[in-house]
Order: structure tokens, then sequence, then C-alpha cells
């Protein structure tokens, strides 16, 4: 395949995982809206159906799950199964604009902490200046602005630095050990983490409910697989800003099909978030880029 023809691929692959993962949200805010259905409950089918799609995968293969870091591994199970979690709930009791916003601020998270733990990070001007201007989109976009600040921005905010944690995990945890065994332990501590604690709000999803739960999880798959391909034909920097696109794909979908409200400080401080992401993606030559992972 010509260069031009991979590009144009990898573009519009990563650009189908934007919209796949818009989707997902929208199907629980769907499933969450009328409170029913707890959150916490649609997290679980969430890493339900992706285990079972990890284990089938693994099975046709011939896999045999072997853990060598087990301390990098275990810890991004658990801290990207809790920001998954809290990105549904932020989902359900706030708008899919701000929680989609504030899910793709852990690029921001990840170069404040990155380079206290990660050898091959470092903090330079550009990446200050930033993270510098994100937090000013997140000063807007949480509403300290305006002096209106809810619980509910607060846990935004946790759930990208949670994320966060997840990555610089991902990245230990890459050095030894592959996909299908970090996958596999991701699925389970999730599904480990939704029912142990939440399992006795469960409710028998009707008909309806089952139908959207299941498209949240093929859409939650396919925005996962999209990506994952996507990034095979296009350079980390343009992958992480075509996938950072969704925050504006959150606000205009979130405002035609869900009602939600429109403001310009959402606007504002979505758009220098992006721009905060864009900046601090910017890798030197000499540095590898660091490919921004979806939930």
């Amino acid at each position: 395949m010509k260069r031009k023809e991979s590009s144009v691929k990898g573009y519009t692959m990563v650009f189908a995982s934007t919209m796949f993962f818009y989707i997902m949200t929208l199907f629980v805010k769907m499933i969450t809206k009328d409170g029913r259905i707890p959150s916490t409950e649609v997290t679980f089918f969430r890493f339900l159906i992706g285990f079972i799609m990890v284990n089938i995968g693994m099975m046709k293969i011939g896999y045999k799950i072997k853990m060598v870091n087990k301390k990098a591994v275990l810890s991004r199970g658990f801290f990207t199964a809790l920001a998954i979690l809290l990105f549904f709930i932020v989902i359900q009791y706030s708008t899919t604009t701000k929680a989609n916003i504030y899910n793709l601020t852990y690029p921001i998270f990840v170069t404040i902490f990155g380079p206290l733990l990660l050898k091959d990070e470092r903090w330079t001007l550009k990446n200050i200046i930033g993270v510098a201007i994100a937090f000013v989109g997140i000063f807007l976009i949480s509403g300290l602005a305006l002096g209106v600040v809810t619980w509910v921005d607060g846990l935004g905010l946790f759930m990208g630095f949670v994320a966060a944690a997840g990555i610089i995990a991902l990245r230990k945890a890459r050095e030894t050990d592959d996909s299908s065994t970090i996958l596999f332990y991701l699925m389970s501590i999730g599904l480990v983490m939704t029912v142990i604690p939440f399992g006795r709000q469960f409710k028998v999803p009707t008909p309806k409910e089952g139908l959207l739960l299941l498209g949240m999880g093929v859409f939650s798959y396919l925005g996962q697989y999209t990506l994952t391909n996507g990034f095979k034909y296009v350079k980390a920097l343009e992958g992480s800003l075509i996938s950072s696109s969704r925050i504006f794909v959150a606000a205009i979908c979130g405002i035609l099909f869900l009602g939600e409200p429109f403001s310009v400080s959402i606007l504002g401080g979505g758009s220098l978030i992006f721009i905060g992401i864009a900046l601090v993606s910017i890798k030197g030559k000499e540095k590898k880029q660091l490919k921004i992972e979806k939930l």
C-alpha cells in the first residue's frame, strides 16, 4: 500500500474510533438517564463483554496468560478499570460533553507525572506551557470561573488523573508483558471491582436495555480496534490530535442529539485543552513518541 493511501486509511480509522467512542458514551447516557440501571452496572457489562472478547481472541491463537511485571500489569488494570468506572459515573450525572472532555485530560497528567516515573519522559518549556493552557481550559469547563463547581466536576478531573496513572503503568507493563496479558487482567480486575461493591444494585435489564448494553460493548470494542489499527499508519502526534477531536464531536453531538447546554466557557475550555494536548504530544526526534491510549 502506498504511503499516501496508508495515511488516509490511518486517519480514517482513528477518526472512526473517535466516533465509535462517542457513540459508546451516547449508549451509556441513554441507559443511565432514568436512573434504573446505574452506571456501575453498565461498567460491569462493559468489562464482561471485553472479558469475553479477550478470551475468545486468546483461544483462537492458543495464547496462555503469563505475567512478568506483576506490579505494572496489576496497576494498569486497577487504575484503568477505576478510570472507566468514574467515566461512566460522570456520564450518568453530567453531560456527555463534559464527561468526554474530562476523559481527555489524562495526557496532561501524564505530562506532569510521567517524568517522575518514566525514564524517557522529560519536562520541557513547551510541555509546561501546554499544561498551563490545558488547566485554563479545565478552569473554564469545571465552572470555577463562574464559582459554580459540582462534585461531578471534581470526580471528572480526578478521573483524568487516575487514567493517567493507568497510562504510566501501561508504559511500564509493555516493557515486559504483551497486550493480551495486559487486557486480560484489565477486564478481570474491572469485573471484580464492579461486582463486589456494586453487585447488590444489579437490575435485570429489559430487552431494550439489553440491546443498549450490547451496543455499548460493541462500539467500545470497535473504538479500541480502529484506534489500535489506525495508529499503525499514522504518526503518534497526528493520531493523538485526531483522537482528541472527540472534544468537539462530543460538544456538537451533545447539543444536536441530547439537547445538552452550549456555552462559550465549555467551547473555549475544550479548545484550550485540545491545544494543550497538541503541545504536550509533540516530541523531539530523539525521543519516543507517546501514543495516546483510550479507555
